[in-house]
């Protein structure tokens, strides 16, 4: 008996010691994302498959909007973010280092029943700003205008801000989804809503799609410069990334990661 506990003892000891050794080394070399609603939807999850064959390292996947992503990264708590815009100069400043993926449409999403069919940016700008208020100022029915917006910290705002307000502020009536890919459920209950919304996230019964100075969403017309609205979609790191991070930006970036993000998004225009 005393001799099957002594083995029993020996054989505790190394597994422990296994533990100890082993359990963490192979743990350092998983990798943890956080960010950008849209990458984490529709890149992240294929291209963390594909590398995960490619390399056997494991991703940990998390939303939370632009903002917050870079937030943890420059804490060192995740190794990538997903950013629908680009880094701003301080956070250059602050060691940021983005990886240019390609560009996300931004759409003009309205209530199916509503009959306008095309608004100018100019339009656009004076609605989200609250100059105009009212359907009936730009060809539509007699009823107020329901401004439906993005989270405060998403790319999907900043984008909105950038490419449509302008210097121009956002109206203070505006009705804020409670995250990025539900604006346009918001839309579906409104006969009067408007949103601005990646083209990737437009999944509702209810709504449709409007042209943008009488021009459609497509791929088409977003390269040949025609569609005006369109966020760029970055991976950034906190410095230049190494060893299977490194690995990662350079699936992500080349054919293969191309390839996954023309399924729902515009691959980099060379």
């Amino acid at each position: 008996m005393e001799g099957l506990m002594s083995i029993l003892r020996s054989l505790l000891f190394v597994l422990v010691l296994m533990l100890g050794v082993c359990g963490p080394s192979l743990a350092e070399g998983d990798l943890r994302y956080a960010g950008a609603t849209t990458l984490q939807r529709f890149f992240m999850p294929e291209a963390a498959r594909v590398f995960a064959d490619q390399t056997d390292l494991l991703f940990s996947i998390e939303g939370g909007n632009t903002a917050p992503g870079l937030a943890s990264l420059l804490k060192g708590e995740i190794d990538v973010a997903g950013a629908g815009r680009r880094l701003t100069q301080q956070e250059k400043s602050a060691g940021l280092v983005e990886h240019f993926l390609g560009w996300d449409m931004l759409t003009i999403v309205v209530n199916q029943a509503n009959p306008v069919e095309s608004l100018t940016l100019e339009q656009l700008q004076a609605i989200f700003s609250g100059e105009i208020d009212h359907w009936k100022d730009v060809g539509g029915p007699d009823l107020p205008i329901i401004v439906v917006t993005s989270p405060r910290g998403s790319g999907m705002r900043s984008s909105v801000q950038n490419l449509i307000l302008g210097e121009s502020a956002y109206l203070k009536r505006e009705v804020v989804a409670g995250i990025v890919a539900e604006a346009d459920k918001q839309v579906t209950l409104f006969q009067s809503a408007i949103t601005a919304l990646s083209r990737s996230m437009v999944n509702e019964q209810g709504v449709k799609i409007i042209k943008v100075d009488e021009v459609e969403a497509t791929a088409e017309n977003l390269a040949g410069g025609r569609y005006p609205l369109a966020k760029p979609l970055t991976l950034v790191t906190r410095g230049v990334p190494q060893g299977g991070l490194a690995r990662f930006i350079e699936l992500a970036t080349g054919p293969r990661g191309q390839e996954i993000l023309a399924r729902h998004f515009v691959p980099k225009i060379q």
